[in-house]
């Protein structure tokens, strides 16, 4: 039985009732199981084999079953919609006997070994359906979109460990086993008709799996502070709260001049781990890095410093922790949230080993963040910083000097500065550091509290002005200004793009947008400015980079700039042909425009609808189907995202950028296409086709609907022409160049056509009747190629790894393998 997201949820329905109604029934609801009961059904390693299933009837108290009520909807759900209900049903209950037994399997293997951690935990007694439930979710993952598919299993794959690591109970080992075995029978059970597996996501959701990683590894260590009993391999991290304050009086007492000074340094450090201001203290770096992740996930770069700096802090902190608990004697473990006796190996690297392997992956996708901030943000930062940290220095210096009294053995204004770092120290990661003074007054007390509490807030404040998106500056407004007025070449609109440096000539009249990669200086199309200036302005350009020791590289420049450096002893080489459609008299009549009339006619017949939209005007959940969409046509390839000149969704976040979708009647995104506008003398007179995707199961010729259905538009505003933009590697067979550098770019154009299609993309526009207008390449000797290509190849595809280049590899040998096999079967059928 299949349902859909009309047909009803009958098994997420008959869940939730049969969870209330046992605990109703039994009378469990408010109290939970009494110990009998909760032996007789729940799962355990010396327990009922049939208590795997019964488990799952029954939950530990209201907190829990809430829990399970919540987690029945949101992850049995949509598994119900996915896979359908009896296939939902099934996935449950084998997940929750088999999650429940892999997990106790595994926990009396480690507690045979003689694992500490293990062995306590091992006589717990499971109870709850969220074994179930998370087989029930990693089945299903496998029939979701790519985009929904990659970031339901990181989540969920990244928090049900840290559970482990951090909380670390019996339940928490089963919950991860039952999400593990879903997965593999997703992957066992995965269907030709799902959805493609996602490889490698685009540079957007890139960066949002970093900053996922960031944020869930943030809130380890908190939610396990939450836990009632953090006994997890990496617990010992995670002391935001422990037990019973000690009395005033008593650390009054003790730690008065004359009292015993070991047992003043464990009151003390029982005292800093409680009360407010520590508690807050422990959770505003977590809120710190959330912030951050934000940053991230928009692409900052100021974002990855602060994350790495603080990633950085945080694994030598941990280094510290480590080096605490191997030194510290067995009476003062229980302060640091150890037991005597049950620390597991893993424990003595786990403070250390989750920042470093977070700072490890951030330093891995430098490149993903490459949205900097505009110049002299950096430095106002780090003075506001300074200037605040000093002002709260000399406040807690000057204010505890005054209260010194309140302070065991009335320190000096020098012991003072000394003992505020430790004060700055999260307890929550640092409560074996013990501060050097002991606050003995309610005056004191709340200044030694409070004063971390007001740098880490400073220090959230200011990062939150740091990361958030701003209007361009500098530079990169001034470029914006001058491709507003002068910007009418294929590729100009493409200079305002992230990853461009920009020259500016001596009269701030042109600019040239470029960046440079293995010491090859690449523009992005022509210099933008009055015609009149552009050819003193490539000369110029091209002498400036000599002169810092940068190859000049003119890249996918027309025939002005060609022509610019004629007798210089420069060579050129075509490497793209724009496909330029004039819009004057353009009408879809006759019998070359039959393919583009019938995909009008059936996107007519079929209520398909064409919408005009700006990235940041759109809805969100179209917003949404967008990305989904992007997702899914990236998977289908299963190749990296190109840039450059190549955009992707986060080109059409400009709002000059204007969108047109292909929606069906029932609102579904079936394709998209992005224009970039052409502007002469300020005003616009043509627009370049930059994104143009489909979705998996739009009808065919939609992208053919969209294309002409934006000329025609276009056209009626009074546009002179769209470009089609050029598609590398390939050209026509009219094309003027027919050198040996040029054939053996075709040459490298019919190697990548398998996985890229260059080739076949240069056809499909060829149906709108272009004319061709060649882009060239412009360098400044054939020595020079090698190194040109190179950089190219690196601006094309920037985050390809040697693991992903020789999956490259052999889907291009598969790909000549298919068309060979092609080839031979069409010879056999003639």
């Amino acid at each position: 039985m299949q349902v859909g997201p009309v047909g009803g949820f009958p098994v997420t329905a008959a869940a939730l009732l049969v969870l209330l109604g046992t605990a109703l029934v039994t009378g469990t609801l408010v109290s939970g199981p009494a110990p009998a009961l909760t032996h007789a059904v729940g799962a355990a390693a010396s327990g009922p084999a049939h208590g795997l299933l019964t488990s799952a009837l029954w939950c530990a108290g209201p907190g829990s079953l809430a829990v399970a009520a919540v987690a029945v909807v949101v992850l049995l759900g949509p598994a119900e919609r996915w896979l359908g209900s009896w296939p939902a049903l099934g996935a449950v209950v084998a997940g929750q006997v088999l999650g429940n037994a892999a997990g106790l399997a595994v926990i009396a293997v480690l507690a045979g070994a003689g694992d500490a951690w293990a062995r306590e935990i091992a006589p717990t007694v499971v109870l709850g359906p969220f074994s179930g439930l998370l087989a029930a979710a990693g089945l299903a993952t496998a029939r979701m979109p790519a985009l929904w598919r990659r970031r339901v299993r990181l989540l969920l794959s990244i928090s049900l460990t840290a559970l482990v690591l951090y909380s670390g109970t019996a339940g928490d080992v089963a919950r991860l086993a039952g999400w593990l075995v879903g997965l593999a029978a997703g992957a066992l059970l995965r269907r030709p008709q799902d959805g493609p597996a996602a490889s490698y996501p685009s540079r957007r959701e890139g960066r949002a799996l970093v900053a996922l990683v960031l944020a869930v590894t943030a809130l380890g260590p908190l939610a396990a502070a939450l836990s009632r009993t953090p006994d997890g391999p990496w617990a010992v991290v995670s002391h935001l709260f422990v037990a019973g304050a000690p009395h005033r009086d008593q650390l009054r007492a003790v730690c008065a001049p004359g009292g015993d000074v070991a047992d003043c340094r464990v009151l003390e450090a029982r005292a800093r781990l409680t009360g407010h201001g520590p508690a807050l203290l422990s959770i505003l770096p977590v809120v710190l890095q959330l912030v951050l992740a934000e940053g991230l996930r928009r692409g900052r770069r100021a974002a990855w410093v602060g994350a790495v700096v603080l990633g950085a802090v945080l694994t030598t902190v941990g280094g510290l922790v480590v080096a605490t608990v191997l030194r510290a004697p067995a009476e003062e473990l229980p302060l640091l949230g150890v037991r005597p006796g049950s620390l597991p190996a893993v424990s003595l690297v786990a403070p250390l080993v989750a920042p470093l392997a977070v700072l490890v992956l951030l330093l891995l996708t430098r490149d993903r963040f490459p949205v900097r901030a505009a110049p002299g943000t950096a430095r106002r930062w780090v003075l506001a910083a300074a200037a605040g940290t000093a002002v709260l220095a000399a406040g807690y210096v000057g204010v505890g000097w005054l209260l010194r009294a309140q302070f065991a053995g009335a320190p000096s204004p020098l012991a003072l500065l000394a003992d505020l770092p430790v004060r700055m120290l999260p307890p929550g990661y640092l409560g074996e550091v013990l501060a050097p003074l002991v606050p003995l007054h309610d005056g004191a007390r709340l200044l030694a509290d409070w004063t971390g509490v007001a740098a880490w807030t400073l220090l959230l404040v200011t990062a939150v002005r740091l990361v958030r998106p701003g209007a361009p500056r500098g530079d990169a407004l001034r470029a914006r200004a001058l491709v507003d007025r002068h910007g009418d070449g294929p590729l100009s609109f493409m200079a305002t793009w992230i990853g461009n440096r920009h020259w500016f000539s001596p009269d701030a009249a042109v600019v040239v947008a470029y960046r440079v990669l293995g010491g090859v200086a690449i523009t992005t199309g022509d210099p933008v400015g009055p015609p009149a200036a552009r050819g003193t302005a490539v000369r110029a350009f091209t002498a400036w980079c000599e002169d810092h020791g940068w190859t000049p590289c003119w890249y996918a420049v027309t025939d002005e700039v060609a022509g610019a450096l004629a007798g210089t002893g420069a060579r050129q080489v075509q490497v793209a042909a724009e496909t330029w459609l004039p819009l004057g008299d353009l009408a879809f009549t006759g019998r070359r425009w039959q393919d583009v009339r019938t995909a009008l006619n059936r996107a007519r017949r079929e209520g398909i609808d064409a919408r005009w939209v700006t990235w940041s005007q759109a809805p969100l959940g179209l917003r949404e189907q967008l990305v989904r969409l992007s997702e899914e046509w990236l998977a289908a390839k299963g190749l990296p995202e190109m840039g450059f000149t190549l955009g992707g969704l986060d080109e059409l976040a400009d709002d000059d950028v204007r969108c047109l979708l292909a929606v069906d009647a029932a609102g579904r995104v079936l394709g998209v296409t992005s224009w970039l506008p052409a502007h002469r003398d300020g005003r616009p007179v043509g627009w370049t086709l930059d994104v143009m995707r489909r979705g998996r199961n739009a009808p065919a010729g939609v992208v053919e609907f969209l294309i002409a259905t934006a000329a025609l538009a276009f056209q009626a505003e009074g546009t002179q022409f769209v470009s089609l933009s050029g598609a590398p590697l390939a050209l026509p067979a009219e094309a003027a160049d027919r050198g040996a550098v040029t054939r053996l770019l075709e040459l490298a154009g019919r190697t990548m056509e398998p996985v890229y299609g260059f080739r076949s993309l240069l056809a499909f526009k060829a149906k709108f009747q272009p004319r061709y207008r060649p882009l060239w390449l412009v360098y400044p000797g054939t020595a020079d190629l090698p190194r040109i290509a190179r950089a190219v190849s690196r601006a094309y595809l920037p985050h390809v790894t040697p693991v992903q280049a020789a999956r490259l590899a052999v889907a291009l040998a598969r790909g000549h393998r298919s068309r060979r096999g092609s080839r031979h079967e069409l010879a056999r059928s003639a």
